[in-house]
C-alpha cells in the first residue's frame, strides 16, 4: 500500500485523539501519582509516559522531520529533572523502575511540543517520505517481536508502516498501562 493523503488524514486524526487522551491523562496527576509504583516489578506513570512520548519524539526526528529529538535539543532532560535515562525497547527493568520525574510541569510542556512537533510532522512531511525504506533495506533485530514485525511480517518496512506501528498503536498500548496505573493511584480512567 502506497501512502496517500487520505491515509496521511486518518493516521494524523488517530495520533492526534491518541495524543490527546495522553493529554488527559497527565492533566490531573500530582507527582507522587506519576512516580508512584505499586510494587517491584510495576513501572509508574513516569516510564510509561517517557517511553511512549520519548519514542514518538526519537521517531518523528528519525523518520519525519529529520532533525534532532526534542528532548535534546530543548534540554528536557534538565528541566524535567528525570531520574534514569529516556527509555527505550529493551530498557532493562532495573533501570525503568528508576525512571522518576522531578518537575511535571515541565514534563506536560514537553510532552505538548513533542505532540505539536508530530502533528506537524504527519501533516507536513513529503508524502513520498511514508514510502521510503524505513531501515534501509534491513529488518533489525532489535524490533524482532515487536508489533512493526507483527504488521509487516517480511519484506520492506516503510515510514507508513512505522507511523502505524510507533506513532499510534504505541501509544494506545502505554495509554492502556497509563489507565491501569491512573486507578491504582486512586484516578478514574479517561474514555
Amino acid at each position: 500500500m502506497k501512502a496517500s493523503e487520505d491515509w496521511r488524514q486518518s493516521i494524523g486524526a488517530r495520533v492526534t485523539a491518541m495524543n490527546g487522551m495522553l493529554d488527559q491523562a497527565v492533566a490531573d496527576l500530582t507527582l507522587d501519582q506519576v512516580n508512584h509504583r505499586e510494587r517491584t516489578g510495576v513501572l509508574s506513570i513516569a516510564f510509561s509516559l517517557a517511553h511512549v512520548v520519548g519514542g514518538q519524539d526519537r521517531n518523528v526526528a528519525r523518520l519525519l522531520d529529520k532533525g534532532p529529538m526534542l528532548w535534546e535539543s530543548g534540554n528536557w532532560n534538565a528541566r524535567v529533572k528525570l531520574t534514569g535515562s529516556l527509555p527505550s525497547r529493551g530498557t532493562p527493568m532495573a533501570d525503568a523502575e528508576k525512571i522518576q520525574f522531578g518537575d511535571l510541569k515541565a514534563w506536560r510542556e514537553y510532552q505538548a511540543a513533542v505532540f505539536a512537533r508530530t502533528g506537524s510532522a504527519l501533516a507536513n512531511a513529503p508524502l513520498a517520505r511514508f514510502d521510503e525504506d524505513a531501515f534501509g533495506g534491513k529488518r533489525p533485530e532489535s524490533v524482532r517481536g515487536s508489533f512493526l514485525f507483527a504488521l509487516v511480517p517480511s519484506g520492506t518496512i516503510t515510514v507508513m508502516d512505522c507511523c502505524e506501528a510507533y506513532l499510534f498503536q504505541h501509544a494506545a498500548r502505554h495509554l492502556g498501562e497509563i489507565e491501569h496505573a491512573r486507578a491504582l493511584v486512586g484516578l478514574g480512567g479517561l474514555s
